[in-house]
């Protein structure tokens, strides 16, 4: 099969700007909120998080998303770089094979350079290296991180962006007023989520409700009509529940146990994807239009090659102000911010996401498929559950992978070797021939 060759990597653009060698060594690993997925990776209590919306709480198929599809597909693009990837319990070699058969499709000069390890103390650093984190954990506090994790985890709560100052749409912020170290009894925590909750009860339709730091959607409510509230006011009260028994001392500044309530704007809505180089430049690498299922669930990003200098230019405002911000608080590296142009022309941005995005790749193929090859139209399928082996699959879309118009960018087989889940890209000339592509695939994919 012909090597991939990235229009860019993640060691470039960290050396841009660099009077010196950078060091990065890459952790991306997603956390999970209420399930332990690997006996070694405890649950994150200070850097806490919500997922009520998750899709399962399986727990082999969240260790097979979180600790190595997602790592996968992240450190597709991330060059000659160390990656650590965290290996999944009891399950052989099988994923690490995974894992190297999906980076070997890059050229040599552009593979990542592969660590699996069973928990974070099993994490080695030559000297002077730093980890880049998508999100920050607890059990990484230990190691010397690129950026300071407790600004990295500010920047990417929605009560942040809420009081930022940046543009999004007009919303309410409802702290808890509750202390850590109180006594936390029934009565005392259901007065304290009625009171907060109210906002909810109270809020003319339609209105988003978040909690502040979830991934994915997953704890994002759209409120259109009373039963969406009647959804999201049982979702939230248990959720603040958990949340407000979590509050530490130490993350007592972070404001964990808050819920922001957000007007429901309608429009265009794009991912756009960036790099924030040391100095704070802004790298734009793409805009992708939003993909959420109907849960609500991120599944995926759609680029059009031929249309990513116009979103340049027409975003480039509203990147510029994200970057400088971010920097100004110490930030770089890869970042997402989700943005809304409303009837008016004016843009908000709905969601920062400062982390590496699993639409980023898609910018840095755009040589590969749209130049080489003329395929102006591609998508970044994710999670794909599929109902075949990797085998299987690569040999009947043989062709289709030979002449580079399909990359499969995460691969993991589930605990049977029978089933996937996987993350594909494919690409076609337009947009109708690459909707007929996406359902030769789906034939594949199983309900989950």
């Amino acid at each position: 099969m012909p090597k991939i060759v990235l229009d860019t990597t993640l060691r470039e653009l960290y050396r841009l700007d660099e009077t010196q060698d950078t060091n990065i060594v890459l952790v991306n690993v997603r956390p999970t909120a209420e399930v332990q997925v690997n006996s070694g990776i405890p649950l994150s209590v200070n850097f806490a998080y919500q997922s009520p919306n998750v899709m399962t709480d399986d727990r082999d198929t969240l260790a097979r998303l979180y600790l190595l599809l997602v790592p996968q597909i992240f450190g597709f693009i991330a060059g000659q770089m160390p990656l650590i990837i965290f290996d999944i319990e009891n399950a052989g070699e099988s994923h690490r094979d995974d894992a190297y058969r999906s980076h070997g499709q890059l050229i040599p000069e552009q593979r990542p350079q592969l660590n699996f390890v069973a928990k974070p103390s099993d994490i080695q650093l030559a000297a002077g290296a730093k980890i880049a984190i998508s999100t920050p954990m607890d059990c990484l506090m230990s190691l010397p991180h690129a950026v300071d994790p407790k600004v990295h985890y500010d920047l990417l709560s929605k009560r942040s962006l809420a009081l930022s100052g940046l543009p999004s749409p007009p919303s309410v912020v409802v702290d808890t007023i509750l202390r850590p170290g109180e006594a936390l009894s029934d009565r005392v925590l259901d007065a304290e989520i009625d009171r907060m909750t109210k906002a909810i009860k109270d809020r003319t339709l339609p209105f988003v409700v978040k909690t502040p730091q979830s991934i994915g959607g997953e704890g994002v409510f759209l409120i259109r009509d009373e039963s969406e509230r009647y959804h999201a006011m049982e979702v939230i009260q248990r959720e603040l529940r958990r949340a407000l028994k979590m509050m530490r001392q130490w993350n007592r500044q972070m404001s964990t146990s808050s819920i922001v309530l957000q007007d429901l704007t309608s429009g265009e809505n794009v991912a756009l994807s960036f790099f924030i180089t040391r100095k704070g430049r802004t790298i734009f690498t793409s805009c992708c239009p939003q993909l959420v299922d109907s849960h609500g669930h991120w599944e995926g990003g759609h680029i059009s090659y031929m249309q990513q200098e116009r979103f340049r230019r027409k975003y480039s405002q509203i990147i510029e102000k994200i970057g400088q911000y971010i920097h100004g608080k110490g930030y770089y590296g890869p970042a997402g911010a989700d943005v809304i142009t409303d009837h008016k022309g004016s843009q908000f941005i709905i969601d920062m996401n400062i982390r590496m995005t699993a639409s980023h790749p898609l910018g840095f193929l755009k040589n590969h498929f749209s130049v080489q090859r003329g395929l102006q139209e591609a998508k970044l399928l994710y999670p794909l559950f599929l109902d075949c082996r990797r085998q299987t699959f690569e040999n009947n879309f043989q062709k289709q992978i030979r002449e580079g118009s399909l990359i499969v960018v995460g691969w993991c087989h589930d605990k049977r070797g029978e089933t996937s889940i996987a993350s594909v890209i494919l690409a076609a000339e337009d947009e109708s021939k690459l909707r007929t592509f996406i359902d030769e695939v789906n034939v594949y994919k199983m309900a989950y």
